[in-house]
């Protein structure tokens, strides 16, 4: 009696991430860097442009004598044109698209429940991106009193938007949300606004890419998903904080 093999077909993992499987994979990524990207450009304007807009507007009202001077950023202190309006939302949107490329990178790395979540989100970029505002040089400081409001304005903005990009993104990334809804075209459509800034795309893709071949090998998908490597990324995020924490103090003593 002839033997019959029984025993399943031994699959090539190789074989398995270059097929249909890794195209999945690469627009369910590409689904996911769409929506993080639409909701950060849309905060960016919103928070950045027309919020950073309204605190220049309460800052210059509170100090007419400082009507006429260019800022540091080139704006001209108490002058609201629509050109200037149009010209620091679009600002605020190019840095909401660069605020979406590190919470793509960095999503990962959150912990706790929900509400953690936000509040470390937002207070990183907060202390980080406030320090690089807020500095002892310059007029913006020196000029706009009272001093604390000015820097609490300055520091709020990047913390509200990330806290706000944690809850949008997170929501338009569940499976019943709209953008793995909907097809493929109208999904990806927001990855267009990466054009002006391609480069920054095409490091993104390139990490998911080396990302995904590194994950062939068992040996390295176990690095990557180590407890201990994605403890130390944290570490170096709290790192990062706590030295722009001590620059923004520094600024800001300076300034007192």
């Amino acid at each position: 009696m002839q033997h019959v093999d029984t025993a399943p077909p031994r699959l090539d993992p190789v074989a398995l991430a270059d097929g249909p499987g890794r195209r999945a994979r690469l627009e369910a990524a590409a689904r996911r860097l769409a929506a993080i990207t639409l909701a950060g450009t849309l905060l960016g304007v919103v928070v950045g442009g027309v919020g950073g807009r309204l605190a220049m507007l309460l800052l210059a009202r509170l100090n007419p004598e400082a009507t006429g001077v260019r800022s540091d950023d080139g704006f001209t202190i108490g002058q609201f044109t629509l050109g200037n309006s149009l010209g620091l939302m679009v600002l605020g949107g190019a840095f909401g698209l660069l605020g979406a490329a590190v919470y793509a990178l960095v999503r990962g790395l959150m912990i706790g429940p929900r509400w953690f979540q936000v509040l470390s989100v937002g207070g990183g970029p907060a202390v980080v991106v406030g320090a690089q505002i807020v500095h002892s040089d310059g007029v913006d400081f020196l000029l706009l009193k009272p001093l604390w409001l000015a820097v609490a304005l300055f520091v709020a903005i990047p913390g509200v938007y990330a806290g706000l990009l944690t809850v949008l993104a997170e929501r338009w990334l569940r499976p019943d949300a709209w953008p793995a809804r909907v097809s493929g075209p109208v999904a990806l459509a927001p990855l267009l606004l990466w054009v002006p800034l391609a480069p920054v795309l095409a490091v993104l893709g390139a990490l998911w890419a080396t990302r995904d071949v590194a994950r062939r090998r068992p040996a390295v998908a176990a690095v990557l998903d180590s407890p201990v490597l994605r403890w130390a990324a944290r570490l170096g995020l709290v790192v990062l904080f706590v030295l722009a924490l001590v620059d923004l103090v520094e600024d800001v003593d300076a300034l007192s």
